[in-house]
């Protein structure tokens, strides 16, 4: 599905919005219900995002890596429900597909999904329904009161931290660019997103630090490590043929997009032996929290670099820096 939609989305938010907002009543109405009975998954979408935009709790400000989360979570739903009419689904239809979510293994990674992204997949649907519903195509509300089942497994254990002989193994190995996306996240905490978006403009070479907009939009300014600016340093002075071989603009410290990031790290990974699997990108930011709380024992230091508005996210560190000791002293 290509992503003209969301392109358009991004580039001319406003007038996108008010092509919708400007329809009478009995218009909305009509062309929604087109929509839907056609299951015409771009026109569903740009109605979608018309409601986000207008309605949303984030107005005009919405992030764009939510905005694009969304609309890829919307065309599956389109595309999954071929059986059930979308403005009148069966009674069930919405508590079903969670747990067809919970239940038929990712095709990309062979196992069930977990909550917190059914949660995703959730928030997506509901906010169809609800644009659906302001436009008076349906007064449906399959997903009310669904929700995935508890997930049982502790969150210390499902986050597997990258340790510092990982992270050591890997820079060994790594070119500039590698180098840099590998300290952005074991050093600098970055998630996956924050990293491809992070532009050479950003960085505060006298302080020693660079800003990044992270969940919700949200600036905030992140301290580099010594390692991770002398690593930024030698990529800038990369010559500048080296970084045109990659189709991104030169603004961009990182070359690529999240998807081809995510790519390139785990075959970089697999190349030098390093388990990627269940830790993937987003394991470099676990590890720095883990070996932040290890050396200094306080969760509100860890919680202010990483960046968490709800410092009970920041113990799961706690518990992983316990783990840690543990397999240190099996061999003493």
């Amino acid at each position: 599905m290509a992503n003209s939609s969301l392109e358009r989305y991004t580039g001319q938010p406003l007038a996108q919005a008010e092509s919708w907002a400007n329809l009478s009543e009995e218009d909305l109405r009509r062309r929604a219900m087109v929509a839907a009975n056609a299951r015409d998954p771009e026109e569903l979408w740009e109605l979608t995002q018309a409601y986000l935009f207008l309605h949303g709790t984030k107005g005009g400000k919405g992030s764009q890596g939510t905005i694009g989360v969304y609309k890829r979570c919307i065309l599956e739903l389109v595309e999954h429900w071929q059986r059930e009419n979308l403005l009148r689904p069966s009674r069930d239809a919405g508590v079903l597909y969670v747990r067809r979510l919970e239940t038929v293994p990712n095709p990309r990674t062979g196992k069930p999904l977990n909550a917190s992204t059914i949660e995703v997949k959730l928030a997506a649907a509901r906010t169809l329904y609800k644009a659906l519903r302001w436009a008076k195509a349906t007064e449906a509300n399959p997903f009310e009161n669904v929700s995935p089942a508890p997930d049982p497994t502790p969150d210390w254990e499902k986050r597997k931290p990258y340790s510092v002989d990982d992270v050591d193994k890997l820079l060994e190995q790594a070119d500039p660019v590698l180098a840099v996306m590998v300290l952005m996240g074991a050093h600098g905490g970055l998630r996956i997103s924050e990293m491809c978006s992070l532009k050479w403009s950003d960085i505060n070479w006298s302080r020693g630090s660079f800003t990044v907009i992270g969940k919700g939009n949200k600036k905030a300014s992140v301290t580099m490590s010594g390692r991770l600016g002398e690593a930024l340093k030698i990529l800038r002075e990369q010559p500048g043929d080296e970084r045109k071989r990659f189709k991104r603009e030169p603004s961009h410290i990182l070359p690529w997009n999240t998807e081809r990031a995510r790519q390139r790290f785990r075959t970089f990974c697999q190349s030098v032996g390093v388990v990627y699997d269940e830790k993937a990108v987003h394991g470099l930011r676990h590890g720095a929290g883990t070996r932040y709380y290890a050396q200094t024992k306080d969760l509100g230091r860890v919680a202010s670099h990483l960046r968490h508005e709800n410092i009970q996210t920041t113990r799961i560190y706690a518990k992983l820096a316990d783990e840690a000791v543990k397999d240190d002293l099996k061999d003493w």
